[in-house]
């Protein structure tokens, strides 16, 4: 593998980390250097069907007052790709706040369309931190934080998949399908997700045809949203991929699975 190879691979795993990251620097903005304080809990959350609001923790571990906004969206994907859209299925009980240095408070997520789905519905709860006038004197650079949480609705009888209790079946390899594509010499990863829950990829690996094991994404690839297609960009040759075996931990199960592909090219 070339230089140009290692860093294009870096580069690729960095976009996917700042994608499915539920942290991610959101700006810079000209203030006096200081390490922001902003945490948020939990990093995920889950209605049952019939649940009319879940809590969220806000918290301001810093030495500075913490200006805090909060939007909510419902979570799509539209030709392979994440998409958000603006919603009034959930709303925040406060959409804008102030914390102080050591002090956390409690926002409500509120359901305004309590009636049960038919299959899982999917959003996510953007959480920024506001720039503060006071501390804007020009000098040195300032890193304004965002998190972005995702938020599941179950449909009735779906079983939680977080805080579940115990163990859970091993996720079906026949609610999904997977292909490889090849498009302007690059390699695709296809998942279809035909469930009435997400999906959950993670620790992907391919299996070459001697056995050799090559790590292709360490940690999230991440989630396939019920009844829906998503698709990302691999660092890895195609014919690898025809003539290899894909390999990924799915939702919270303990082993991972072989994914089974079709394979096209274009």
């Amino acid at each position: 593998m070339t230089f140009l190879d290692r860093a294009r691979r870096r580069l690729a795993g960095w976009r996917r980390w700042l994608a499915c990251a539920p942290l991610v620097a959101g700006l810079l903005v000209p203030a006096p250097a200081w390490a922001s304080g902003l945490q948020v809990a939990p990093i995920s959350l889950e209605f049952a069907s019939q649940d009319p609001a879940q809590a969220m923790w806000l918290s301001n571990t810093g030495k500075q007052p913490l200006n805090v906004q909060l939007r909510i969206f419902e979570w799509r994907q539209v030709g392979g790709d994440d998409q958000l859209a603006p919603t009034r299925d959930l709303v925040p009980s406060s959409s804008i706040l102030s914390i102080d240095p050591g002090e956390r408070q409690l926002v409500r997520l509120v359901r305004l369309q309590p009636q049960p789905p038919a299959q899982e519905q999917s959003y996510r709860v953007l959480v920024d931190e506001l720039p503060s006038p006071s501390r804007n004197d020009g000098k040195g650079l300032r890193f304004l934080l965002r998190y972005s949480i995702p938020i599941f609705v179950l449909p009735p009888g779906a079983t939680p998949r977080f805080k579940s209790g115990g163990p859970q079946p091993p996720t079906d390899p026949a609610s999904f399908s997977v292909r490889a594509e090849q498009r302007d010499g690059n390699s695709w990863l296809v998942v279809t997700n035909h469930a009435r829950q997400r999906l959950r990829l993670s620790e992907l690996s391919l299996i070459d045809a001697r056995g050799g094991r090559e790590t292709v994404v360490g940690g999230l690839l991440g989630y396939v949203l019920a009844g829906q297609e998503r698709q990302w960009q691999l660092p890895v040759a195609f014919n690898a991929l025809r003539t290899g075996t894909l390999k990924a931990k799915l939702n919270d199960d303990p082993d991972e699975q072989t994914l089974s592909m079709d394979h096209a090219s274009q």
